[in-house]
């Protein structure tokens, strides 16, 4: 910008010389106009009274007035003259001819003046066109030679002004084209840095953090271009801290999460070793833990076999010094570790820089994570924040390792307690089994053998057939009721196939129906319209044989019986309920159990216990509500899917 500011003034000054030159030549032409127009005027009055002197006295002559009023004229053109500047020579001859003007007007002054004879008037006539032929001829040569200078004038001032616009035209063109090339220059001096700015942003844009310009500037850009390379560094570091800082609380994470989830203590000490090493690049890792007067370093670690872990045994006095010291949450030496109060148990094993996170409880110190040989520099404090989150984590994970052995040990004796509580449940029940089975047996082996004894006192055949009779009836009873404890114990498969539970329910209502109208019983059914299931039809037909039969049994007369069926997520629901007696509340805890029943000589006590298994083998449960009086609910609810496939098969 200075430079075309300097090119245009100077070609603004060359330019305003040119012209102020031009302007004064031409003022010079302009005022030798002037001065040819005076010269002209003195030519034309001289040669007007010339004229006027030639014709004075004749019919053609002028009066006199006018001739005076031409050589006043005269007089004045040639005072004017000689009033303008001209050169030495150009004077004199003025100077001369003013003189030769005086002359001719006093020639003029007698010739007018003069009355005398004709021949005086001629001759003074002849005087004063002699001296006016004179002063004409000086006035043309004086013209001649201004006329001359003149035409040089005008065309020096011409050549002039031709040069002045020459030299303009010169200056304005070279000024366009430097003032281009300047703008070329400063664009490309301002747009290169922006562009290649640019270029750099995209680059940190696309995820080139830390990427830096080597444009060349200078100036202002150059200061630019240096702080965009700074704050791109500045910005790569700070990402770098914090993807560092990031993976390390992801690992941080992950290691405290392991935390919770491992229940031994040495794979706590394992991953603590590794993780924390991982955490801060460091080959040797592990946990010290106080046990009585000692920190005994645990095992696993890394970087340390079982002998060179117990070598680091550690006085308390030594690490509650150290701790006492400044109440730090670490203790780091990273150099002449041989001097320091941990020196000895650590300069065997090649020990360069060394860390000690320490592990508090309610304000004592218990425990220190031990780091040494960072493999990447000294120990700092950044090393600190992670081990020390740890610390805070392997307490809880330790004790929450001994709590879980101590449960687990708990659990072990509680469930050897409840093996043993168990066993002594099923020798009671076998015992109570045993005792229900005995009596159900008793009383048809008591007859077996009353009616025995009285066929060996009978006479008449009649009566032996009749007591034989009663023997058989009393063997098939005592056949059932062996036949049902057999059915209860064992397990045969199930028969799987599609069962309308409407379908099943009808066929058994209509084999109780002659029960039913002896006793005058209501039946009220109500039946979903899909009840479709998977299972073994006859085993379900038992089951829904023995409730009802139950339900029956339980009302005298003019009862009522309902029966209904409904759908409910994925599930056949049936309700048979009854207006009998009831079950007293305490009884209903164990009418599932085998052979417990309230029917005393009526009943073996195997049905609902028989019933109770064929559902839940089918998936499903039952479920019972009774008040006394009042009456029974049965309700059980079939999977239509719920059968054990892998109890399929033709019943045994």
């Amino acid at each position: 910008m200075l430079i075309l500011f300097t090119l245009f003034t100077a070609g603004s000054v060359l330019t305003m010389i040119y012209l102020y030159s031009t302007t004064s030549n031409l003022r010079s032409v302009i005022d030798l106009h002037r001065v040819e127009i005076i010269r002209q005027d003195l030519v034309i009055n001289a040669q007007t009274v010339q004229s006027h002197l030639y014709s004075f006295g004749t019919a053609f002559g002028q009066e006199l007035d006018v001739i005076v009023d031409n050589v006043i004229k005269l007089d004045d053109s040639a005072h004017k003259c000689l009033s303008c500047h001209h050169d030495k020579d150009m004077t004199a001859r003025l100077e001369q001819m003013l003189s030769q003007v005086d002359q001719y007007q006093s020639a003029l002054s007698h010739l007018i003046t003069t009355s005398a004879n004709e021949e005086r008037v001629e001759r003074l006539k002849t005087v004063a066109i002699g001296i006016g032929t004179v002063l004409l001829e000086h006035v043309q040569e004086m013209a001649v030679i201004a006329g001359q200078k003149l035409n040089d004038k005008s065309i020096r001032s011409l050549k002039e002004i031709n040069n002045s616009r020459v030299i303009l035209i010169i200056t304005l063109v070279l000024s366009f084209f430097i003032a281009v090339a300047i703008a070329v220059t400063m664009t490309r001096q301002i747009t290169e840095p922006i562009y290649e700015l640019l270029d750099a942003t995209r680059h940190i844009k696309s995820g080139d953090l830390g990427y830096t310009t080597h444009y060349l500037a200078t100036g202002e850009f150059k200061e630019l271009i240096d702080s965009f390379n700074d704050m791109s560094q500045t910005l790569d570091n700070s990402n770098r801290d914090v993807m560092r800082h990031l993976n390390s609380l992801s690992n941080l994470y992950s290691i405290t999460l392991s935390f919770h989830s491992i229940t031994d203590e040495s794979e706590i000490f394992r991953e603590l070793s590794y993780g924390a090493a991982e955490l801060v690049g460091a080959d040797q890792c592990g946990l010290m833990l106080l046990q009585g007067d000692e920190f005994v370093h645990t095992y696993p670690s890394l970087g340390l076999d079982r002998e060179a872990a117990k070598k680091l045994n550690i006085p308390k006095d030594i690490i509650s010094t150290l701790y006492a010291s400044g109440k730090r949450r670490a203790y780091i030496i990273n150099s002449d570790i041989e001097s320091s109060p941990l020196g000895q148990s650590n300069a065997a094993l090649n020990v360069r820089n060394l860390m000690m996170v320490w592990i508090r409880k309610q304000g004592d110190i218990v425990g220190a994570i031990r780091v040494a040989n960072k493999r990447s520099g000294d120990f700092n404090p950044d090393d600190i924040q992670p081990l020390a989150i740890l610390a805070n984590n392997v307490l809880v994970a330790i004790d929450n390792a001994r709590l879980y052995a101590d449960v687990k040990r708990r659990m072990q004796e509680l469930q050897e307690t409840q093996q043993q509580l168990v066993q002594a449940a099923k020798l009671a029940a076998i015992g109570e089994l045993a005792s229900n089975v005995a009596h159900e047996l008793n009383n048809p082996l008591t007859s077996v053998l009353g009616y025995a004894q009285l066929i060996k006192e009978e006479k008449d055949p009649s009566s032996i057939n009749a007591d034989l009779d009663v023997i058989e009836k009393e063997c098939r009873r005592a056949k059932e009721i062996i036949r049902q404890l057999l059915e209860f114990a064992s397990r045969s498969p199930l028969n799987i196939t599609d069962i309308d539970i409407n379908a099943s329910l009808s066929y058994v209502l209509e084999l109780v129906r002659v029960q039913v109208r002896k006793q005058n019983i209501e039946i009220d059914t109500e039946f979903a319209p899909d009840t479709v299931i998977k299972g073994d039809e006859n085993q379900l037909k038992q089951v829904f044989v023995n409730l009802i039969n139950n339900a029956v049994q339980s009302m005298e007369r003019n009862g009522r019986l309902t029966v209904k069926t409904q759908e409910s997520n994925g599930s056949v629901i049936v309700t048979i309920a009854d207006t009998g007696s009831g079950i007293p509340k305490d009884v209903i805890g164990r009418i599932f159990e085998p052979f417990f029943s309230t029917k005393k000589e009526k009943g073996t006590g195997v049905g609902l216990s028989v019933s109770y298994k064929i559902i839940k083998r089918h998936g499903g449960s039952i479920e019972v509500e009774s008040s006394v009086e009042k009456g029974t609910t049965f309700t059980i609810t079939l999977p239509r899917n719920g059968a054990d496939s892998g109890e399929q098969g033709s019943s045994a």
